[in-house]
């Protein structure tokens, strides 16, 4: 009798939300192939790992990861692929860990290469990123997610060329989806009954830009409107991470006039000190961030509003750092993403003066993870009593079994305890009260049930 088990795969990812969006789309091209798959990497035939470089620490995860992997699984074959492998593919070929290593062009053909073993290039094939100028970003299709909410990459690349960042070097310039093709993906979401979509992007804000005739992102939320139409009882779209002077106006005029976007909003700040961002690259001052914030704050004082921010830029002083502080604290904000500065091989910064020691690099980084703390309690406590739209997410909260609702301004709650039958992806209205169990969560407690049943 022959075997007819099919081959099973896993595909792990490191980094973005653009990352999973591909990492989610490679792993239906390889059901499509013929591959089971598996979330755990245990004994299976193929990993795939979709990796990140946007830190040196990355970098280390990434080849932990590796080794990790031929220890779970040795007759695996394993595939490399992401940002590292489009930066520095000899380094993940050298570990002598992997079977292939694929670009960024090269991944959208992960099954074709698989059945290529032969192929021209052998180990590593890594087409370089100036091919990418002038074309279109990758069309993944959309696929269909494992979770309650879908990661949809409308844009790639970025060419803004910050002096720390080696994004440029591992996704190549800016490219996005047409306008027909972003609308086809929304539109296969919608029909999947999916009720949240998180638009998302290399530089989110710079999608239309390259198209022809060029467009901007305020024109693609109001064709959502009126080729889509969504219901905002039962549809949300939240975007991810806009840079300050992209989220402008026109952008600000669709969410005073579409109920069905998030109340939720991510902006690259860096650093509180203006003379750090001139050395950044960065082309915003701190006044014109302050104004921005309070301008949300003033239309949605409940919305979600969170930054990310750099510890320890090379030439960063107490100065600089005391003003990124002074200018956190006094800002209404929700949370902080904080990253330890790290020297990336090609960057500007790499080669600047001013070093800084990375045990103070790591002291500063913590105080500014404390204060995201203290903000994060006094936006949920702000929020006490109001009334927001809660997704149900369909993994339970592990300590207690509970369900959890995701609001729309980012704030995770306890459904109460009897609920655990109610459909994964719900949108429904939820009142916010203070935590009554020992993990500190919001309690949510159902206003909109009469609508699930």
């Amino acid at each position: 009798m022959s075997d007819l088990r099919l081959p099973r795969a896993a595909v792990l990812t490191l980094g973005c939300k653009v990352n999973q969006f591909e990492s989610t789309a490679l792993a239906e091209s390889l059901t499509a192939a013929g591959y089971q798959v598996v979330d755990q990497p245990l004994g299976v035939d193929l990993v795939v790992l979709n990796t990140c470089t946007v830190t040196t620490r990355a970098d280390q995860e990434s080849l932990a990861l590796l080794r990790r992997l031929a220890r779970l699984s040795p007759g695996a074959k394993i595939v490399a692929t992401g940002c590292l492998a489009q930066a520095n593919p000899d380094l993940l070929a050298e570990t002598g860990l992997v079977h292939l290593v694929l670009g960024q062009a090269e991944k959208t053909d992960l099954v074709g290469h698989l059945a290529r073993p032969g192929q021209p290039g052998g180990l590593i094939r890594v087409a370089p990123l100036a091919e990418l100028a002038g074309g279109a970003a990758a069309d993944f299709g959309a696929p269909t997610p494992a979770r309650t909410r879908a990661f949809y990459k409308i844009q790639d690349g970025c060419a803004a060329f910050c002096a720390y960042c080696a994004v440029p070097l591992s996704r190549g310039p800016s490219r996005s989806l047409n306008l027909d093709q972003a609308l086809e993906g929304l539109r296969h979401y919608l029909g999947l009954g999916l009720t949240e979509v998180v638009l998302c992007g290399i530089h989110l804000g710079r999608w239309g830009w390259d198209l022809n005739p060029p467009l901007t992102l305020a024109d693609l939320l109001h064709t959502i409107e009126a080729e889509l139409t969504p219901d905002p009882e039962a549809f949300r779209l939240r975007l991810s991470s806009i840079e300050p002077l992209e989220l402008d106006e026109e952008v600000l005029a669709a969410y005073e006039m579409y109920d069905w976007l998030a109340p939720h909003f991510h902006l690259p700040l860096q650093s509180g000190s203006d003379r750090l961002l001139e050395l950044m690259g960065r082309p915003y001052t701190t006044g014109h961030f302050q104004g921005l914030v309070e301008r949300l704050h003033s239309a949605w004082p409940l919305a979600g509003v969170g930054v990310d921010i750099m510890a320890g830029f090379p030439g960063e002083n107490e100065a600089d750092f005391q003003a990124t502080y002074d200018l956190l604290s006094a800002l209404p904000l929700s949370y902080f993403h904080v990253f330890p500065y790290s020297p990336r091989p090609g960057t500007r910064a790499a080669t600047f003066p001013g070093q800084v020691p990375e045990p103070l690099k790591q002291s500063r980084a913590r105080e500014l993870k404390q204060l995201s703390q203290l903000k994060r309690r006094a936006f949920a406590e702000a929020n006490l009593g109001q009334t927001q739209t809660g997704l149900v997410e369909n993994t339970p909260h592990r300590p207690s079994g509970r369900l959890k609702a995701l609001t729309g301004n980012y704030l995770a709650a306890l459904l109460p305890e009897g609920l655990s039958r109610l459909p994964a992806g719900a949108l429904l209205p939820v009142r916010l009260s203070a935590a009554r169990n020992p993990w500190g969560l919001l309690e949510a407690e159902p206003l909109g049930l009469n609508r699930l049943t």
